[in-house]
Order: structure tokens, then sequence, then C-alpha cells
């Protein structure tokens, strides 16, 4: 049964998708106008799926930090020269400029090219991409001080894949014999920016590689409605085109919406929020331009809170209004 009974408090699902640090910045802002609407801690939910900058979202929410606060964080990098040295190592911006050919993976590129006409094509790019050379320690030491060793009590997914056989591993599912930091760490190794993670001898990269968001992880859970924040995705359709990465945001969107529809065919209440033209512009090309942070923000601020209307979610917003009055 996709939904709890009605007798029952309101059980929610979140799904945090990748997009870097200009969909760190989103989903922050998202999840904050969310809550000012709604009431709803992201806190609360019942199970967090992350991905890329989601999972770290998710790191950071399974940790107890309120999602205000984070968006207070993020605010205050631009003003903050470490800060911001440490999100230009990350964007690639201060990393060794010396070029490499070898790919991440000739195995994936090689197994997805003898799937022929079910080649997954995001795969196939991610394997012919230069192996990353930006390590992801920074990201992972901030999870360490937040969770040590331990997993949370309450349920975090977070998404990879393996290298050497192409599969989605998540740790948290599939395995959690491995600490927070180094598991999002490795859902954080976007190919071609970040070395991949290596564990138990085995190279795992963003699980982005698989999905945007692997919002079908949720598909056969008992819930009563499923957030599910997109950054790498766009509103419409008709103008999605209109941005630099334009063809890319159309393909992710496809994933997901598939991924969306699938959870609903399942009778799963979904609630989506995906960027307007103006949110995608403002991340620009590769989403990791640190100085696009408060453009971010702002643009997101403003257009969620136009996006997020009774009209459009009614009961949606009445599900997450009936769960913050039990949470409370």
């Amino acid at each position: 049964m996709p939904k709890s009974s009605k007798t029952s408090p309101p059980k929610i699902g979140l799904v945090l998708g990748g997009g870097g640090i200009a969909g760190f910045a989103y989903l922050t802002t998202a999840l904050t106008v969310l809550q000012q609407i709604t009431g709803w801690d992201p806190r609360d939910a019942d199970v967090i799926v992350g991905t890329s900058a989601g999972s770290n979202i998710g790191g950071f929410l399974r940790g107890g930090t309120p999602i205000g606060e984070s968006l207070d964080d993020i605010m205050t990098l631009p003003a903050n020269p470490r800060s911001m040295e440490r999100l230009r190592v990350l964007s690639g911006r201060e990393a060794d400029r010396t070029v490499r050919l070898f790919p991440t993976s000739v195995k994936m590129a090689a197994r997805e090219v003898a799937r022929g006409p079910f080649m997954r094509p995001s795969r196939l790019v991610s394997g012919l991409l230069p192996n990353g050379n930006i390590r992801t320690d920074t990201i992972g030491d901030r999870m360490i001080e937040l969770h040590g060793t331990e997993w949370p009590d309450k349920e975090l997914l977070i998404s990879t894949v393996r290298l050497h056989d192409s599969e989605r591993i998540v740790f948290g599912l599939d395995r959690s014999d491995v600490d927070v930091g180094t598991a999002v760490e490795a859902s954080s190794a976007i190919p071609g920016y970040f070395k991949p993670v290596t564990i138990d001898g085995f190279r795992y990269v963003d699980g982005g590689t698989h999905s945007p968001t692997s919002a079908d992880l949720l598909l056969e859970r008992d819930l009563d409605l499923i957030v599910v924040a997109a950054p790498m995705s766009v509103d419409n359709v008709v103008t999605g085109w209109m941005t630099t990465n334009g063809a890319l945001r159309l393909y992710w969107r496809n994933q997901i919406h598939r991924e969306v529809e699938e959870l609903r065919q399942a009778g799963h209440e979904v609630l989506l929020l995906e960027p307007s033209i103006e949110e995608a512009r403002s991340m620009g090309p590769t989403m990791m331009d640190p100085t696009r942070i408060v453009n971010v923000v702002l643009q997101t601020s403003s257009a969620a809170r136009t996006s997020i209307t009774e009209a459009k979610f009614g009961t949606e917003l009445s599900i997450l209004r009936a769960a913050s009055r039990t949470d409370a």
C-alpha cells in the first residue's frame, strides 16, 4: 500500500535532487519557502533520499540543522573570503589545470555502448568524461562533524553509482557500513569534476549519473506524500530550451517526470518542486559557480512563493500542514 491509514499521522517522503553549488542554494531556499507556507519542517520527513547536492542537504537535515539555518549560512558565504575560497576549489576554479584525457571509466562507457538501443546516455557520457581531480574531503568532513561514524536514527538514503559495474548503490539501504560523510562524498563526486571516491577497493561517483533524483526508491513505500525537489529540471518544456544548458535540463526533466509519474500511478501524492526558467538561468550553465549563490536564492525565494499555491498543490499542502500539526 503506497499510502498510510488516514487515521495515522501523515507520512512524508522527501527527495532531494542533485545540482551542484547552485542546486544546494535552490534546495535550501525552496524548502525554506515550503516550510514558511505550511509549517512543515523538512527534518521531520519519515525518509529522505539525497543525490549529490541533495545528499548534502539530507545530511544536514538528519544532523538536526534547520533548513532556515542552512539558508542563512549560504547567504553569508559570498562575504566570507575563506568560505568562497573553499567553494572556488570545489567548483574547479582553483584546481590543477593539467589536461587529463583518460576517461573516468572505460568499462562504464563500453558497457553502455554494448546495451545498444537501451544505452543510458548519462552513464555513457560519465564514463567518457576525463577523470576528475578535485577531492571531496571537505564535504565529507562537514558530515563527519554532524554524524561521526553513526547513521541517523531516521532513514537517510544516499544515491551513488559504482563505476566497475555501473550499478546504483544506495547507502543507508544497500549498505550502511560506511559513514555518512564518505557516502555524501561519493554521491557528490560529479564525473569530470571530482575524483571518484574509493570505498573497499571500488570507485563511486555522483548518484546523478543514474538519476537526478532517484525518486523511484520510494515507489513501494507507505507514504501519504512525497516531496520531490529537483534543481536540475525546469518547470516548462517549451521555455526550457532558453538556457545555456537547456538541452540537458530537458533531458533531466524527462527522467524526473517519468519517476514522478510512476509514483503517482502507484497511488502516491507527489509535490514536485522544479526551477522556473528564471531560476534555471540564475544557476548558470555548470551549476558549480559559487558567485551565483545570492542570485539563485533571490530568484527562488520569489519564484517558489509564487509557484507553491493552493490552486496547484492544495491537497499536498494540506497533508504537509497536517504533518506539521502532528509533529508540533
